[in-house]
């Protein structure tokens, strides 16, 4: 019975002590309570990390052969670091990376923003953890990404200021009344219930072979309002267009068809 008992001090409670301060700390830092506090998400990776990693040595410590893990532990620690520094660079890499990533104030990113990280497709900051940062797609793609990457890579980020802006261009055929389409494409997307500030400035974009571009800045709050408010404009300023008798152009072909 004693014999029993002292495997269960030595061995079993160190992970049921870790076992209880994960749920702890997982309850008291749950992903709710850290939304939009990156720093706090990694910090928590951190401390997790560690308390397994304690667990872990106290239990070795009650085997004879491990009898002196911690001294060894401390006494080795620099030689250690040196040959986890070169087994582990990657890792490690990400582990630093996420670091500056979260603890930085100007950090380009937090939780809940819409980003877009080199080449790979926008999506959602669902979570950064030790080695990674999670992102979500408008497809529900899981995207992970190692923080090593991202760290050195561009960012873009949709959701930092206070409105997002998409530019929607429509071409007029030549000899079209410029002052009467520009007032057409501004005044559609001005009157939008989901565009967010002032009446747009319409631009000529540039002058084509069929006809002349013309670009206009749709303007939301949300930037998930943003796609179907430009869709919704452009449908509405074709039908805004047919009424005002201003043409579109688009290529035609004509068939010439020669005397027999």
């Amino acid at each position: 019975m004693k014999e029993a008992l002292d495997i269960f001090l030595k061995y079993v409670l160190p992970f049921l002590v870790a076992y209880f301060l994960n749920m702890i700390l997982n309850k008291v830092l749950s992903k709710k309570t850290l939304r939009g506090k990156l720093h706090l998400i990694f910090l928590k990776g951190i401390i997790l990390a560690l308390i397994w990693a304690v667990a872990a040595l106290t239990a070795l410590s009650g085997i004879p052969a491990f009898s002196k893990t911690w001294e060894t532990a401390v006494a080795s620690s620099g030689i250690a670091a040196v040959v986890l520094g070169l087994a582990a660079q990657s890792t490690l890499a990400n582990v630093f990376s996420g670091i500056a990533l979260s603890a930085s104030h100007s950090r380009p990113f937090d939780m809940g923003d819409r980003i877009k990280i080199d080449s790979y497709d926008p999506g959602f900051v669902e979570d950064i953890t030790l080695r990674h940062t999670v992102i979500k797609t408008y497809q529900n793609e899981i995207i992970y990404i190692p923080n090593s990457i991202v760290g050195s890579s561009t960012i873009v980020n949709y959701t930092q200021e206070q409105s997002f802006s998409y530019p929607i261009r429509v071409s007029v055929a030549y000899g079209t009344d410029m002052q009467k389409a520009m007032d057409v494409i501004a005044d559609t997307i001005k009157n939008h219930p989901k565009h967010y500030g002032k009446r747009p400035v319409v631009l000529c974009k540039s002058c084509d072979d069929s006809g002349v571009t013309l670009q206009a800045l749709v303007e939301t709050e949300d930037f998930r309002d943003n796609p179907r408010t430009c869709s919704e404009c452009l449908v509405e300023i074709m039908k805004r267009f047919k009424e005002e008798g201003i043409e579109i152009p688009y290529n035609k072909l004509v068939l010439l068809q020669g005397e027999e």
